[in-house]
């Protein structure tokens, strides 16, 4: 194992992100929501019964609900148009919007039957908002006629938890799934112990890691075939990437390994925002089939996340119809980890040589991620 080290993202690019500044957000989704109500009362006086005698507070509970989703929804169509340095609530928003959105439909429902028409018009204008961004990850992409014959590569991620209270279980899982290559997020050398002890020393002995990262956010990547000679692990600005080259039917492809941090750290935003735009440099530098795979702490509803597909990248579990599935849960913040699954923050990212083919999520073990297995056809240079 080796380390290298790139040059961090250019001024340019530190540029684009602060030509809107944030504060124009704030101020733009702030006066949404002051003005709603207002909005109302001269307009629909049938929107403004907050002190009728029946169900005074629905009214009123209705528009704030409505200011607060289009205040979010203005500022996610703002910051895809421009480049906005948002912050770490705001990019949280944009992780649960298509979740609280959900609520739209009611009111929407709801607002008409009791006559507050503009109400029920504004809840139907999020709620159309919401089928736009939902139903294009219900559609399965069209799988290209070279992807049928090409060789496949079986590969299996996981972030394994760094507080995990069943390791062991964790391990095993794993190990048992029998994929070409295993991506391991908030990796330790404890977990590897483990690893290895359920029989990966034997099944996966070609490893790329970093042995002096002890953060929360190591990665490492474990392959039952011969890793390339540019195997290599990268030090991009903030970010370490594990990028490992893995052969598999006579076809070759590079894969990707990072955790950028998570929003709900300390400055953890916008340590994330400068990882990403170092990965949006790093990614046009690596030749032939490529899979970025990993937990990238953000939906992607993110906007951030649209500008790294829009380097020519796909999300290959949308393109399987499966980005509704989540894979992260509050288990770790009780009790909210009673919710259940309520976002997928864990991708892999093909470019246009590569093609994945089925999808499943893996249960939880001892994580607050669900692992996922992906079946990916890798394209050969004469198809």
């Amino acid at each position: 194992m080796s380390t290298q080290v790139a040059a961090p993202p250019s001024s340019q690019t530190r540029a684009r992100q602060r030509r809107i500044p944030a504060f124009l957000t704030a101020l733009v989704g702030g006066g949404f929501v002051a003005a709603a109500p207002f909005v109302a009362r001269h307009f629909d006086g049938s929107a403004d019964e907050f002190s009728s005698r029946t169900h005074p507070v629905l009214p009123l509970l209705g528009w704030l609900a409505c200011a607060a989703l289009g205040a979010i929804v203005l500022t996610h169509r703002l910051q895809l148009a421009f480049s906005v340095d948002e912050g770490s609530t705001v990019a949280i928003a944009y992780d649960l919007l298509p979740l609280a959105l959900f609520i739209t439909p009611v009111i929407a429902v709801w607002s008409l039957v009791s006559g507050h028409l503009l109400l029920a018009a504004a809840a139907a204008i999020l709620a159309g908002y919401h089928l736009s961004l939902i139903l294009p990850r219900l559609t399965r992409d069209r799988i290209p006629a070279w992807a049928h014959t090409a060789p496949h590569l079986r590969l299996v991620f996981a972030n394994v938890y760094v507080d995990n209270q069943t390791p062991e279980a964790a391990a095993a899982q794993l190990v048992g799934t029998g994929a070409d290559v295993i991506v391991i997020a908030e990796s330790t050398p404890e977990f590897f112990d483990l690893f290895d002890a359920a029989g990966g020393d034997e099944s996966y002995p070609y490893r790329l890691f970093d042995p002096d990262d002890t953060s929360d956010y190591a990665v490492a990547i474990a392959s039952a075939h011969p890793l390339g000679k540019r195997s290599v692990m990268h030090t991009v600005g903030p970010l370490s990437v594990a990028v490992a080259e893995v052969e598999v039917g006579g076809a070759s492809a590079t894969v990707a390994a990072l955790n950028p941090m998570t929003a709900f750290d300390p400055d953890g935003h916008a340590t994330w925002k400068q990882q990403i735009e170092a990965l949006k440099e790093f990614i046009p530098t690596i030749e032939g089939p490529l899979v970025i795979v990993g937990d990238l702490n953000s939906t992607s509803y993110r906007p951030e996340f649209k500008e790294l597909l829009d380097l020519g990248l796909i999300d290959g579990i949308d393109s399987l119809g499966e980005g509704w599935r989540p894979s992260f849960t509050l288990q770790s913040v009780w009790p909210l980890g009673a919710l259940g699954a309520i976002a997928r923050i864990d991708h892999a990212l093909l470019n246009a040589q590569i093609c994945s083919l089925h999808v499943k999520n893996l249960p939880a073990k001892g994580s607050d991620h669900r692992p996922f297995d992906i079946i990916l056809a890798i394209r050969h240079d004469d198809s």
